[in-house]
């Protein structure tokens, strides 16, 4: 009896001593291979009034191992000397400057060149809720080999800086895409970069709503993510912007591609998410003012033409569109 409870103590001891050695090994490993443990993309257009900030959410992570990835997608305004001097005292931070090109065509651009195993996406007038947000994400989706991992999020008004919760997870687990089946609050995920990269998920070309697809074809692709219940980003809300007629295009863009790929995967809440946000105010409100133009006209066309009546009856989904969308064949 006595030997058989040396050889459990002896077990345990050596089981410790191989998990530190093994860990220390990956260390080196990883230090030798210049492996950082989290990439953060950041892309950067005229955001002077809020970088600052960002960028000071994201040094000061108790997570050191990262890099930050900001590409300056063609500033007019201070941004680029806010980055230059934040680089000066940070060398994690690396820099790219490239001609506007959109914030999607950034992020694509950051993700190749990334050292991360995970990735994550932060907008330059958004920041980390906190100095632990990384480590609760990086942690999480490591212990429980996660391919995504994300935490809740609240919203900051821009006019009055006053905040409201968006999207918060009751507790720390895994759930199944299929009954979330959202589109939104992708900054507040980190990403498998492999998985990202060997799958070919990358945001498409539109200046505005191509996080939507990326989150969809990401997330249903990993066909489950980790929560946890912290709170990990600050996303600031502006519903005064006006955008211009490429903008508003590609917001339809943007959605049909979610409502044609809802279809696809036979995703119907998400269907009915989808074809509900046509309702929205940035977006037939904007679109208003561009009335007239064919290439609008010709997006509404096919997005309404798209719309599934069978579909809607059969699960009995929910769609009304109000009158701006009357003036499109349907």
């Amino acid at each position: 009896m006595k030997f058989n409870l040396l050889s459990k103590g002896k077990l345990i001891f050596l089981s410790l001593l191989l998990n530190y050695f093994n860990d220390y090994l990956n260390r080196i490993i990883n230090s030798l291979l210049d492996i950082k443990k989290i990439s953060v993309i950041i892309p950067i257009y005229n955001t002077e009034k809020f970088l600052k900030e960002c960028l000071n959410s994201v040094i000061n992570q108790s997570l050191k191992n990262i890099e930050i990835i900001c590409i300056n997608d063609g500033s007019t305004d201070n941004s680029n000397n806010i980055i230059e001097k934040f680089k000066k005292s940070d060398k994690r931070i690396i820099s790219l400057n490239q001609k506007n090109q959109g914030s999607g065509i950034s992020r694509n651009r950051g993700i190749n060149i990334s050292k991360g195993k995970y990735i994550s996406f932060l907008d330059s007038d958004d920041m980390y809720y906190d100095n632990f947000a990384l480590e609760y994400l990086y942690n999480s989706a490591k212990k429980n080999k996660a391919i995504i991992c994300g935490g809740g999020m609240k919203g900051i008004l821009k006019n009055n800086n006053k905040t409201l919760p968006i999207k918060i997870f009751k507790g720390d687990g895994f759930i199944k895409y299929l009954d979330f089946q959202y589109d939104f609050g992708y900054q507040s995920f980190i990403y498998n970069k492999n998985f990202l990269k060997i799958n070919r998920i990358y945001f498409p070309n539109y200046l505005r709503y191509q996080d939507p697809p990326f989150f969809i074809k990401a997330m249903y692709k990993a066909k489950r993510f980790y929560t946890i219940k912290n709170i990990t980003n600050i996303y600031r809300i502006n519903s005064t912007k006006e955008f211009n007629l490429k903008q508003v295009i590609d917001m339809f863009s943007g959605l049909k591609e979610c409502i044609d790929l809802a279809q696809k995967l036979h995703l119907y809440k998400l269907y009915e998410t989808s074809i509900n946000r046509l309702n929205l105010n940035m977006l037939w409100i904007g679109a208003k003012k561009f009335s007239k133009d064919k290439a609008l006209k010709k997006i509404l066309y096919l997005i309404l033409k798209s719309i599934n009546q069978t579909i809607i009856k059969k699960y009995n989904l929910t769609f009304n569109i109000n009158s701006f969308y009357k003036n499109y064949t349907y």
